[in-house]
């Protein structure tokens, strides 16, 4: 995909619809498109404006969005706060790419966004492939070209030490640990993937939501 990727995001909650929409425009090679809150509206934004790829709550008010995305010709990941498994398993043989569970840390998605764009360059539509190409393309996408190693490095074991004290932003912990917000969320991401941190949403009154860390008890 040599054009930006457009993504449409799916969500009833619209500060969570939002927040997806500010990961997308930050992923270099992608384009936001306006969230849209409802199986109708989105219907209208796949026909009107054809993006490349949707993200999608389960949950919608007038409508499911897994039997939404069985029925667009268009690639998608599902979002959504349900993590049981015949959710997630009906989600992928209604045609889903991914699913993740909300919420989560920004990273996790623009790695999932990034993954997407690789994969969409190896197995691009005009392009004839062979098995080689569709074995490695299917393990970009799902994150199996790379070696992920299950040993906590000296910054992580660093953050889970400060992690102790109890929740926390990652501005607050990259302050303490004197490591910069980026670095400190790319540890954080990694932690949360493994599940030895948890990742929650922290609305104030104003602005965007705050995801806040904790030690997975």
């Amino acid at each position: 995909m040599t054009d930006p990727i457009t993504v449409l995001v799916v969500d009833d909650d619209f500060r969570v619809g939002g927040l997806h929409r500010d990961i997308v425009a930050g992923c270099p090679g992608y384009t936001a498109l306006a969230p849209v809150r409802g199986v109708r509206a989105a219907r209208a934004a796949v026909r009107d404006l054809r993006p490349d790829l949707v993200l999608c709550d389960v949950y919608l008010p007038d409508g499911d969005g897994i039997a939404f995305v069985a029925e667009i010709d268009v690639d998608a990941f599902m979002i959504s706060a349900a993590a049981d498994g015949a959710t997630v398993r009906r989600a992928l043989r209604a045609g889903a790419l991914d699913y993740l569970v909300k919420p989560f840390e920004p990273a996790r998605l623009s790695d999932r966004l990034e993954a997407y764009r690789r994969f969409g360059t190896l197995a691009a539509e005009d392009r004839q492939l062979d098995q080689d190409t569709i074995d490695k393309a299917q393990r970009v996408l799902h994150g199996r070209d790379g070696v992920v190693s299950g040993s906590r490095s000296t910054t992580e074991k660093l953050l889970i030490d400060l992690l102790q004290d109890g929740e926390t932003s990652a501005s607050l912990i990259a302050d303490r640990a004197g490591l910069s917000r980026a670095t400190a969320q790319r540890h954080l991401a990694a932690l949360a993937t493994r599940g030895d941190v948890d990742v929650t949403l922290r609305y104030g009154s104003t602005g965007r939501p705050e995801h806040r860390y904790s030690i997975r008890r």
